[in-house]
Formats: C-alpha cells, structure tokens, sequence
C-alpha cells in the first residue's frame, strides 16, 4: 500500500533532477504488518538517494548519504524504517540488482517501487516488485523481480488534502500541472459536491436499471454496498430538507458578500494611502 504523498515526492524528485540524469532513484520508509494474506508493506514516506549511472552500466551509489538519511528518517518517526527502494525506470536490470544488494544489508525482503514519470499513453504507473530468490541444492543462485499487487490508499484528511488540490483553482489555473493549487470557496466546494453526487447516483441509477433489465450480472458485494449506502441517509421530509438547504446557502452567501466588502474596502483603503504617501 502506497501513500499518495510518496508518489507525490517522487514526481517532485524526477522534475528537478539533474539535466544530466535520465532516472532518478530514492529510499522507500513505512511499515510491514503481517496479514492472514501475507505480508503487507506499507509504504508512508520516502527520501531521495544521491547515485549517479556510469558509462560502464553500473551505479555510483552513495552508502554514506543512504545511511544518514535513513539514521534521520528514523529519528524523526522511529516506527518507520526502510523497507525498499523506488526508480523511476521501468527496466528492471543490473542497476536495480545493485540497489538491492545494497538495500538488503538493512532489510532483508526489500521492495521496489517503479514510478513510470515518463507518463506513457497520457498515464501514471506504479508498479511494486519483490525479489524471489531462485536456485538448487539449498542455495540461492539467482533473483527474479516479480510484480506485487500495489494499490494507493489515504486517510481520510489525506483525501481531503489531495481533494483540494485536484480541484482548487480556475479552470486555466488547472491546465498546468506546475500551479500552485487554490482552495475552493465554501460556494464553490459545495456545487462540486453536489455535481459529485449527482454523477455517482446516475451511475448506480444506471447500474440497477441495466441489472433490472438483465443486460448486467450483479454480485452480492456491490448490492450489499448499495443497500448500506441508502441506509445510511436519515429520512427528511423535502420540505424541511429544501428549508436547512436554503438556509445554509443564504449563510454562504452572506458570508461571501461580506467578505467581499471587507476585500474591497481593504484595497481602497491602501489606494489611498498610496495616494497620499
């Protein structure tokens, strides 16, 4: 499980590498609990390595600024330790063998993180692998990299967080991905959610119908889903529920006038002390 923040980070580490450097390579820092499944990593944070490719095709890796770094990482949150390594190569070649030849003095299963920046097909993949050890008479004579279930998982402050910044800012303002985001107004926020739901209810709308018409197989899952989703919101006469929506909204707008004219009186005022100055 990959924390979005980290695949954040390593975008961030990928756009201000060294012109000179095609790929980029980083520690992964988090958890591994152990479930019914297996084991499970969790993946919460992460910091870049200095390591740089030579011409012979191998890695320059700097084992003194990796060991800092991580003697840093685990002081500042001693339940996380380094459990793998992220690149944002895709090939998976002696480089990636010599990470973790490198990686396994501190953690003997760790994990690799591919992060494909290079946004093929207009995508971002993130990909997870784990060395399985291949060999014969007791002893290990080779190493495959096999791809693991990966997946991105957020508390729900994170959501939130990540909410805001997907959606925050004018319409030109989201064309560039360098942007600083911008928090919706309360006005604003609310017609996104409600465009939200609006979307998400025809499309469970159009779920039931093409079920109902036997054209779609349902499973107990997803109308299980469904029926504790409809449970889960409190009967409300319309007229009262019309009556707390208008009210609120008035609220909203009352609030966003004021502010406006708090804005426009802020502004004249320092206009007239330029003036004077």
């Amino acid at each position: 499980k990959v924390h979005p923040l980290v695949v954040f980070s390593i975008l961030d580490h990928y756009k201000r590498r060294d012109p000179k450097q095609e790929h980029v390579i980083g520690i992964l820092m988090g958890e591994v609990n152990i479930t019914p499944e297996g084991k499970e990593y969790q993946i919460k944070n992460c910091f870049q390595q200095e390591s740089m490719e030579h011409k012979g095709g191998g890695l320059i890796f700097d084992v003194h600024y990796y060991q800092k770094m991580a003697a840093l990482q685990k002081k500042l949150n001693p339940k996380e330790s380094v459990i793998g390594w992220y690149a944002t190569d895709t090939q998976l070649d002696i480089i990636s063998y010599e990470v973790y030849s490198i990686i396994r003095k501190n953690f003997p299963e760790p994990v690799h993180l591919v992060v494909d920046a290079s946004l093929r097909d207009s995508r971002l993949s993130v990909d997870g692998y784990a060395v399985k050890k291949m060999g014969f008479g007791g002893k290990a004579r080779l190493c495959q990299f096999g791809r693991v279930k990966t997946e991105l998982t957020a508390s729900e402050a994170a959501k939130i967080a990540l909410g805001a910044v997907t959606t925050g800012g004018t319409d030109s303002e989201r064309k560039s991905p360098f942007t600083p985001a911008t928090m919706l107004s309360e006005m604003e926020n609310l017609t996104y959610s409600l465009r939200e739901l609006l979307h998400l209810l025809e499309t469970v709308s159009e779920y039931v119908d093409q079920v109902v018409a036997g054209k779609e197989r349902s499973t107990p899952e997803i109308g299980s889903a469904i029926k504790d989703a409809l449970a889960a919101i409190p009967r409300i006469d319309m007229e009262m529920f019309t009556r707390m929506f208008n009210q609120k909204t008035e609220n909203m707008l009352m609030i966003l006038y004021l502010t406006n004219i708090i804005r426009t009186q802020v502004t004249l005022t320092n206009r007239i002390y330029e003036v004077l100055d």
